[in-house]
């Protein structure tokens, strides 16, 4: 088939897919770099005259350069840059759609950013759909209004079209992004470590740490990674808890005598402050506190900065009032807290609010830093979910989960071990997307280790329906992966779904599935109307004896509430001896065996006969 004859196909696919009335059932669009500027309106004829003369610059490029023996590339990665190349040439331009059916689907990322790389040193043009329908004839209001509808109502398409906005990062944007968050993070540290209440805070979580038990988790505040080991971690911290108090006492008392003492002594007690202020602050990183405590103590700093701005605000009011004692004693009480939360923080209050400013700022940039990467990477996310469709979760709910593992990726990656942020970011993506299976695709949820094992059992299954030719037995299963056959037969019983009761069954779905469940505690209705018969025939012969034979009778074989009385416990109620009552059960006994009241409870025996006497 030729080239020109395959597009054709491609186009008449296209036209169906949108034809279709259910919007699920279109394939899902798979998105790509924007590598086209922004551009000013033109003119019709401006834009017909620009297409032709693209057509004549790709009819020079000769594909026969993209041969498979001067590229490292895979011999599909070059047949499919020819195929662009030969319908770039036909239309004058490329679409994404036309990019999107002529790309395998077994593409890697990287092969993909080489492709578009590749198509933008051949200087084709990759334009947007929308720009070339303006070209031709437009569709009726209606339809497009329809278009529009279909578009909105779909959020997979719309999260889709948002993402394929934000262009793909080359290796050395990734390491200049990097770099910035590593600049912002140092410069929040720097500013955090000059608040004095920092080392408060410090001592504070290293105690929460040592406590027993524990108030806080170990792996939740401190890198694991540059520890020894948790023990000889704690072991240190205590020692250097008690270092880090001893010091910033002496902070504490220096920069009180700083602010009491006279203008000539200042710079000399200032120069001593900074001393030993920095020498505190060279310990701090020896807590090895992870990022997330740096952002507490940002909470920290944030409540401070509003708590000197309403104080500032409320003693500028107190001064516009007229003098008298109450109002001097709110604005001597107003001073006094500004002054405790100067020896709380070690600087002026201007000074403080002008350090948080920037603490803000480099926040804000290390955040919108991390975004950017994010951003960036949102379609390695939407690669990876694809192949976890069908496990339990939507789509959506799959690339959400995915992009809280790419976000713990932007957290975690380290540039200067030279890889690409996708080779290592794909790591978290997929533990993210199956940890979400594992905790939530079930109704009744399985622990994780435990999903591990039935994923091997799986496979095994797998395995050995290939080799067999059937269905292989738990016995086969228990070889196969070294345990014993209860444990396969528990894990399969683990691994079945739960049905609802309540799930319609058949095409009309008035029956339910709970309707074809048995009752194992229900009363047999058959067994029920026996019984009663039999109650109520034997309640009849027995009134054909005396009253003294009937009560014994009833009384010997717990006809009246289920307790068989003794003969001794029947003859301390009528006065008589335990003979005497055995004699008259066994007169009442033979009256029932004669005949005509036998034969009245023949019936209710299985196979068997009363004894006629």
């Amino acid at each position: 088939m030729s080239k020109k004859a395959q597009f054709k196909k491609n186009k008449k696919r296209k036209a169906s897919a949108r034809g279709s009335a259910n919007d699920s059932e279109r394939p899902r669009r798979r998105l790509f770099l924007d590598v086209t500027s922004k551009r000013k309106n033109k003119s019709a004829s401006q834009k017909e005259k620009e297409q032709g003369a693209r057509k004549k610059r790709y009819e020079t490029i000769d594909e026969n350069t993209l041969t498979p023996g001067r590229s490292k590339s895979r011999p599909v990665v070059i047949e499919t840059i020819k195929e662009l190349i030969a319908l770039a040439k036909e239309q004058g331009y490329l679409t994404y759609d036309d990019i999107n059916d002529i790309l395998p689907d077994d593409l890697t990322p990287e092969e993909l950013d080489e492709i578009f790389v590749k198509l933008r040193n051949l200087e084709i043009e990759v334009i947007d759909k929308s720009e070339v329908e303006k070209q031709k004839q437009s569709e009726s209001q209606a339809e497009g209004e329809e278009d529009r509808l279909d578009y909105l109502d779909d959020p997979v398409r719309m999260y889709m079209n948002q993402m394929g906005k934000v262009p793909l990062l080359t290796r050395e944007q990734e390491v200049e992004i990097c770099k910035k968050i590593e600049q912002a993070e140092e410069e929040m540290r720097r500013i955090l470590y000059s608040f004095g209440f920092c080392a408060k805070e410090h001592i504070a979580l290293a105690e929460k740490l040592l406590a027993d038990p524990p108030k806080e988790r170990f792996d939740r505040v401190v890198v694991d990674k540059k520890v020894a080991s948790k023990e000889k971690h704690l072991a240190a911290l205590s020692k250097l808890i008690k270092r880090v108090r001893v010091l910033d006492q002496k902070v504490d008392a220096k920069y009180a005598q700083l602010m009491d003492a006279p203008e000539i002594e200042k710079p000399k007690l200032l120069r001593e402050f900074k001393r030993l202020d920095q020498k505190l602050q060279a310990l701090f990183p020896l807590f090895y506190y992870k990022n997330k405590v740096l952002e507490e103590m940002i909470v920290v700093a944030q409540n401070i900065y509003e708590t000197i701005v309403n104080t500032e605000k409320k003693i500028g009011e107190l001064k516009s009032h007229q003098p008298s004692p109450e109002r001097d004693a709110q604005l001597n009480a107003e001073q006094n807290k500004l002054r405790s939360l100067e020896l709380l923080v070690r600087m002026s209050c201007e000074e403080y609010k002008k350090n948080f400013e920037a603490l803000k700022k480099a926040s804000e940039e290390a955040t919108q830093a991390k975004i950017h990467m994010a951003e960036a990477n949102l379609r390695l996310v939407v690669s990876v979910a694809k192949k976890y469709i069908n496990r339990g979760q939507s789509f959506l709910d799959l690339i959400q989960e995915g992009n809280i593992g790419l976000m713990k990726g932007v957290e975690k990656f380290e540039y200067r071990r030279g890889y690409k942020f996708s080779t290592y970011a794909i790591w978290w993506i997929r533990q993210a997307i199956t940890r979400s299976i594992a905790d939530q695709a079930r109704t009744i949820r399985i622990p994780v280790h435990m999903i591990e094992i039935m994923n091997k059992l799986w496979r095994a299954q797998n395995r050995l329906t290939q080799e067999l030719g059937r269905e292989p037995t738990p016995e086969e299963l228990a070889d196969e992966l070294h345990m014993p056959v209860e444990r396969v037969n528990s894990l399969l019983r683990m691994a079945q779904h739960p049905i609802s009761l309540h799930a319609p069954v058949g095409e009309d779905g008035d029956a339910s599935f709970g309707d074809f469940i048995e009752d194992k505690s229900a009363e047999n209705p058959s067994e029920m109307t026996s019984y009663s018969l039999l109650k109520s025939t034997l309640n009849a012969v027995l009134k054909t004896l005396t009253e003294r034979e009937r009560r014994i009778l009833e009384m010997r074989f717990g006809l009246i509430d289920g307790y068989q009385y003794t003969l001794e416990e029947i003859g301390r109620m009528y006065k008589v001896t335990r003979e005497r009552i055995r004699q008259i059960e066994a007169k009442a006994l033979r009256k029932l065996r004669h005949p005509t009241r036998a034969r009245l409870l023949q019936g209710f025996l299985d196979n068997q006969q009363l004894p006629v006497g």
